[in-house]
């Protein structure tokens, strides 16, 4: 058996560290063989990943993340449709992907997960080619992303880089957004949308609460303009994990959703730049497989998805679900 160990590619001070050292031997008693994978950046990282990965069977094989959220979504390209199992080691600054599967943020635990034999798959997004495991947004999210906390500052975040977040929205002036799905369209002037695969977002804030990680589907959530009080209420029902119970809030189900906008507004995917509108989102159903903690975790998720789908199914999947033409247009 071989694993390896991706650390974050922004603290290679971190690479001797103590925790390091705990799960390489926790790695080895259970005799595998330890590679240690520590780039300077996220494209390196996939590089590097790529051609370990390249001539290896996922029969034998394990990934295994140490870092937060940053440090999953830097592995996705390389493994992304494959089926190397990923293990997660919680150890960054936000850890919301591990939250959602149940994966202990205690480093004996998480280790004993990591080596366990138990891998579910879950859904993967896909914005404009780069895949995400959680969420994407553009507009007020993607300029807190893209101005008030840059990547070099991650090891910096905190609740008042949050309460920034909350200062600038009180300037932040708003777009004309066209959110297209399969089935509608919807225009309106707005100050967010997000797209999430997942439930849990930074702080491991509940904002999407039907969304669920492996039932091929994505969650569309429009946040439109208007007084300040109704934005105030917005934001709050966001924090509360209740966003649909405030008014000018749309959510849409959709496995492809194309958003413009004018002018164009800064992205993100899980917590990291991507650009600017337009984007193309699609879902990538049961792309990854991940280590979870037991039986229980997989019973959790089934358990969200029957409460939203008849039965606990969804609809079949098109590996690229067109938009259509003329779709219904919401105002």
């Amino acid at each position: 058996m071989k694993a390896f160990v991706v650390t974050n590619p922004n603290a290679g001070s971190h690479r001797r560290s103590p925790r390091l050292a705990y799960i390489r031997r926790r790695l080895r008693e259970a005799r595998f063989r330890v590679r240690q994978v520590c780039a300077s950046s996220r494209s390196e990282v996939q590089l590097m990943l790529r051609e370990a990965l390249r001539d290896e069977s996922p029969d034998d094989t394990r990934v295994i993340t140490v870092g937060g959220d940053g440090t999953i979504n830097a592995v996705l390209p390389a493994l992304a449709g494959t089926e190397f199992p990923l293990g997660i080691v919680p150890s960054g600054t936000l850890n919301a992907l591990a939250g959602e599967l149940g994966i202990p943020r205690a480093l004996p635990e998480a280790v004993t997960v990591s080596l366990g034999d138990l891998a579910h798959r879950i859904d993967l997004g896909l914005a404009n080619g780069r895949p995400f495991a959680q969420m994407a947004g553009a507009g007020f999210d993607g300029a807190v992303v893209h101005t008030v906390l840059p990547p070099a500052n991650k090891n910096m975040l905190g609740y008042s880089a949050l309460s920034r977040g909350v200062r600038l929205l009180t300037r932040y002036a708003s777009t004309r957004f066209r959110v297209t799905t399969e089935a509608a369209a919807v225009e309106a002037e707005a100050w967010l949308v997000l797209v999430a695969n997942a439930r849990h977002y930074t702080y491991h804030l509940r904002v999407a609460p039907q969304a669920v990680a492996d039932d091929g589907w994505l969650d569309v959530w429009l946040f439109r303009s208007g007084p300040a009080v109704q934005v105030t209420r917005q934001v709050c029902g966001l924090l509360r994990g209740r966003p649909g119970a405030c008014r000018g809030v749309d959510r849409l189900r959709a496995r492809r959703v194309l958003i413009e906008s004018e002018p164009p507004v800064f992205v993100h995917v899980d917590g990291d730049q991507a650009g600017q509108t337009p984007v193309d989102v699609s879902v990538m159903p049961a792309a990854l497989g991940v280590m979870i903690p037991g039986a229980e975790a997989v019973r959790r998720l089934a358990s969200r998805r029957a409460r939203l789908l008849p039965g606990g199914r969804s609809s079949p999947w098109s590996p690229e679900p067109s938009l259509p033409r003329s779709p219904r247009t919401l105002r």
